[in-house]
């Protein structure tokens, strides 16, 4: 979810230069479109082949009352490479929330995008409060370029949210950023391009826009692709606790498998509970390295700090290979290595995340649905405890709430096409998640994939995918390949690009 304090599948960050002596064009010249209205021009975006078309598309921020402040949603659109495309193009839907969909814009040279791209429009479209559709961006300490001290220390201190929402209410009515509204925009967008139907390729928190996407307008849905699968009534962040549980488990049960992890590693249960411990005498003291300055800093490191950025490491198979070895190190009292990894992997992305925007989603939709009963059930047993959830609750506290329904909660119902893909070892949206989805969509299927994490990585996965786009059915697609994908083997060194030296 959130990037990380939630990661998403992609970050990169794309700088559009639209051309002043283009002339202007429709967004899908090569598609078969009804109705346009919308004009983008030709504009030409770093590390994307071929040509792309930007624009903007207006909207009110109060949607209902048509009135007041407007916002001008961002747009990109990579045409069909066929001269005959199909006529339903694909819209990606990404994380956080607070992502915007163009910083990904640059993944369409490769895995499923650049298949897909063959034959239909890739149409990204940032959300109200991303990327450039009136962003909602605040330093709630959570970027690592500031001060360590801050971001290694207290999570979401309420002075900051405060800060923040003071600053925000100059340029936004806060409680008009919600999935629901959000997802009218989408339509609108979908309308003014003149596409009739469309795809939804969605992930993390994505997942659960497009489910509001399909429950609001069902009639435009010809197929949804889910990967990472969350849903409506999943109480963000009510699931980290036992997600990041899980995955742990399964961590520490391959370490002990494995030979090479054995052997380094003989006791890593026992030095993880050592390492825990300490920290019920109060914050762990230690010495880290600045990244900018490179300078030795003297940082407090809090307990609740320390396991969610464990937890944000966990995200990925490929990070999470170093946390037996982080282990170690801790419990030796060198936490160069835990630092190392925080800020390559669990980095909690405070200057890729609109946070503005995270809290008016969440505490609209999920904070207020949240009872004591159900933190102490969710939380008992884990690692990450109560810490996570009761930070996140006091954050929002401190943030005004949009107007979302108890129903906004219910399971999404739909019989499109659907395609979801899940981890067994995704920390953020665990696989019981899609579980839970899943019933209530008779045309979709699940595929969880046993040593996966929150990440889309490998090209088997991007296969089915685009066959999945392709065709518009999950029926009768071969899955077989994911029952191939394994474990990274487990590390006994930081590699070199991780180094803080």
């Amino acid at each position: 979810m959130k990037l990380p304090h939630r990661i998403a599948f992609l970050l990169s960050a794309v700088f559009v230069f639209c051309c002043a002596s283009a002339s202007p064009q429709g967004a899908g010249q090569n598609a078969k479109l009804s109705r346009p209205r919308l004009t983008l021009q030709p504009c030409r975006l770093p590390n994307v082949d071929g040509e792309a078309r930007c624009g903007e598309h207006e909207v009110f921020e109060d949607r209902e009352a048509r009135a007041g402040r407007k916002i001008r949603l961002n747009i990109v659109v990579l045409p069909a490479s066929d001269p005959t495309p199909a006529p339903d193009p694909v819209f990606v839907l990404v994380g956080g929330p607070g992502q915007a969909a163009t910083s990904v814009v640059a993944g369409a040279r490769f895995g499923r995008w650049a298949t897909v791209r063959k034959k239909r429009d890739l149409v990204f479209v940032d959300q109200r409060g991303t990327g450039k559709s009136n962003p909602l961006h605040c330093d709630v300490g959570d970027d690592p370029s500031g001060d360590l001290r801050r971001f290694f220390g207290e999570l979401y201190s309420p002075d900051k949210v405060r800060e923040c929402r003071k600053d925000l209410e100059k340029v936004a009515d806060l409680t008009l950023y919600t999935t629901p509204i959000a997802m009218d925009d989408l339509d609108e967008v979908r309308d003014a391009l003149g596409y009739d139907k469309i795809n939804l390729d969605a992930g993390s928190y994505g997942t659960i826009a497009a489910q509001v996407y399909m429950r609001r307008h069902p009639t435009r849905v010809r197929a949804a692709l889910l990967m990472g699968v969350a849903h409506p009534g999943m109480k963000q962040p009510l699931p980290f606790a036992k997600g990041a549980q899980h995955a742990l488990d399964r961590l520490f049960e391959d370490c002990a498998a494995d030979e090479v992890c054995r052997r380094a590693f003989p006791n890593l249960r026992g030095e993880f509970a050592a390492v825990l411990a300490r920290f019920d005498k109060g914050p762990v003291v230690t010495e880290l390295i600045h990244p900018a300055t490179k300078q030795r800093q003297r940082v407090e490191i809090t307990r609740g700090n320390f396991v969610e950025h464990l937890r944000l490491i966990l995200y990925s198979t490929r990070a999470a290979r170093f946390i037996p070895l982080l282990i170690r190190r801790a419990f030796e009292h060198d936490y160069l290595p835990f630092e190392a990894l925080a800020l390559r992997y669990g980095n909690n992305a405070g200057r890729h995340i609109a946070n503005g925007m995270y809290f008016s989603v969440t505490c609209s939709e999920s904070v207020p649905f949240i009872t004591e009963g159900d933190i102490l059930k969710e939380s008992r047993g884990t690692f990450v405890g109560e810490f996570r959830v009761r930070r996140h609750v006091e954050a929002c506290r401190e943030w005004p709430r949009g107007d979302i329904p108890r129903i906004f909660t219910r399971p999404v119902k739909s019989g499109a096409p659907v395609l979801m893909i899940s981890g067994n070892l995704d920390p953020s949206t665990p696989y019981w998640l899609g579980e839970e989805a899943a019933r209530h969509m008779p045309n979709g299927r699940r595929v969880t994939i046993k040593y996966y994490g929150h990440q889309v990585d490998t090209e088997c996965v991007a296969d089915i995918a685009a066959r999945f786009i392709e065709s518009g059915t999950a029926a009768g697609l071969d899955t077989t390949c994911t029952e191939k994908i394994r474990r990274p083997p487990f590390a006994t060194a930081l590699p070199k690009e991780a180094s803080l030296q």
